[in-house]
């Protein structure tokens, strides 16, 4: 016969071990659960001027919400160099920063840079669109504190696989191919563009082979402004680049090919499509293209101009105009100018008329726009070479730019001098930074002595304060 009694007992301990294991976790439960990953959110270093509603409106956030996860007292004071978290970007790590989109940069191509998630990088800049990433706007991105930096990785090229390239470049496939968001190693494609660690930093978004970098230079982009293209390969490329009907030409100097570009000062602001196209020696090519944004210049508008009308719409100012054309068309090979230049006048402040303001002539209906900077005589009448250069016109008596001065600083860069009393310098002179060429004066078309001072690329005229206020290559 069947012992029930034992049955019994052990189905009863059965049970209370049962009970025992199930009780376990209630009281000690801290210990048997995997901890759960702590929310991260993105240091914001206070600047001089913020203040904490400018901060929460910037980042989409409430004041309460800042308030509360930073510890803040309604009492406590706001001082430059305080680090705030910013609730509405969790999930990002590291110090804000705020950079222009650059040539190649793309929601991937970001989000592998700054290790950060594409739906938070979407999230901290309200995007709607990938074609919102035009070139030229500020997005929010971050940096990581004593990390190291991240590079472009040499190309994958066509029939070489990311593995390949990985040990090319003597980094951890797999480690890699975690940091470039990739499941495995196998899955990176030829001409993508991926990341590794590195000890300086590289601005390039675009991964082609041959080439170190292309970069798009002065962003954000703006009416009558210059831009810059630089482009660094290891072996002979031909790059040719196409931007809202501008096609710069581009001259190799020892590696860097460049092309300076003028955007003149009538050009609609808005988006516009860069192309660009590299051939290779074996007749090979790699073409793309890309949105670029093209701001206002906010030019003012000047006070109607009366001045001899036949220096207005007549035959002699379009031959003028013509001839000065041709002149500042040729793109020397060779770069004249080091670093920034400086004020052709005594006086940089002096200012008499902005360029690109728009003005009329004798009440013609007609809208003109000033293609040069107007400086006055506040401290003197010498004028000056703003830098190296060689003079490629002496023109005496022109109808609308009197005595005129016309030197070539090379790669497509020409200035000139309008209106002077006097003209101090020869025709295939060489001149510096700094030599006297001139004496500020009233002829030609002109309502008082001053000097217009102008600077043209490949024969578009663009802002000269750009020159004035920052060193280009």
């Amino acid at each position: 016969m069947a012992d029930y009694t034992n049955l019994q007992k052990r189905f009863l301990a059965r049970r209370i071990l049962l009970a025992i294991l199930f009780l376990i976790p209630i009281f000690f439960g801290a210990g048997s659960r995997p901890a759960q990953a702590q929310a991260t959110y993105p240091i914001y270093v206070v600047e001089y001027g913020d203040t904490l509603s400018w901060i929460a409106q910037r980042f989409d956030t409430t004041l309460d919400q800042l308030m509360t996860l930073n510890n803040i007292q309604p009492d406590d004071m706001l001082r430059p160099g305080d680090r705030l978290q910013i609730p509405s970007l969790e999930g990002m790590q590291g110090i804000l920063t705020t950079e222009y989109v650059a040539l190649g940069s793309s929601l991937t191509s970001l989000s592998r840079r700054s290790q950060t998630d594409t739906a938070v990088l979407v999230k901290a800049n309200r995007l709607t669109s990938p074609s919102e990433l035009f070139i030229g706007r500020e997005i929010i991105m971050t940096i990581q504190e004593n990390g190291s930096y991240m590079t472009t990785m040499p190309a994958v090229k066509p029939g070489q696989s990311f593995l390949e390239a990985s040990v090319l470049s003597g980094k951890n496939t797999w480690l890699l191919a975690e940091l470039n968001g990739l499941a495995s190693p196998t899955m990176g494609m030829p001409m993508d563009t991926y990341y590794m660690p590195s000890a300086e930093a590289n601005g390039s978004n675009l991964a082609l082979p041959g080439i170190k970098s292309i970069v798009l230079d002065n962003l954000p982009l703006i009416q009558g402004d210059t831009f810059l293209i630089e482009v660094e390969s290891d072996q002979p490329v031909t790059i040719k680049a196409d931007l809202a009907s501008i096609q710069p030409a581009f001259v190799d100097l020892s590696g860097v090919q460049m092309a300076y570009g003028g955007i003149n000062a009538m050009t609609e602001p808005g988006v516009y499509p860069l192309t660009m196209t590299v051939t290779y020696p074996d007749g090979s090519e790699y073409r793309f293209d890309q949105l670029v944004m093209i701001n206002t210049g906010n030019f003012q508008i000047d006070k109607p101009l009366q001045v001899d009308p036949e220096s207005i719409g007549t035959e002699a100012e379009k031959a003028e105009n013509a001839m000065f054309k041709s002149i500042v068309l040729p793109v020397t090979p060779v770069q004249q100018w080091d670093g920034l230049w400086y004020s052709p006048a005594q006086d940089a402040d002096c200012i008499i008329s902005e360029f690109g303001s728009r003005r009329t002539y004798n009440d013609d209906p007609g809208v003109y726009y000033h293609t040069g900077l107007d400086l006055g005589y506040c401290n003197g009448t010498d004028v000056y070479a703003p830098a190296g250069g060689t003079v490629v016109g002496v023109f005496p008596n022109q109808v609308v730019r009197g005595n005129t001065i016309v030197i070539d600083h090379g790669l497509g860069v020409y200035t000139m001098y309008f209106h002077l009393n006097e003209i101090l310098v020869e025709q295939g002179a060489v001149v510096e930074s700094g030599q006297l060429i001139g004496i500020i004066g009233t002829t030609g078309r002109s309502t008082g002595p001053h000097l217009h001072f102008e600077v043209d690329i490949q024969g578009t005229p663009v802002n000269p304060l750009t020159w004035l206020r920052r060193a280009f290559p």
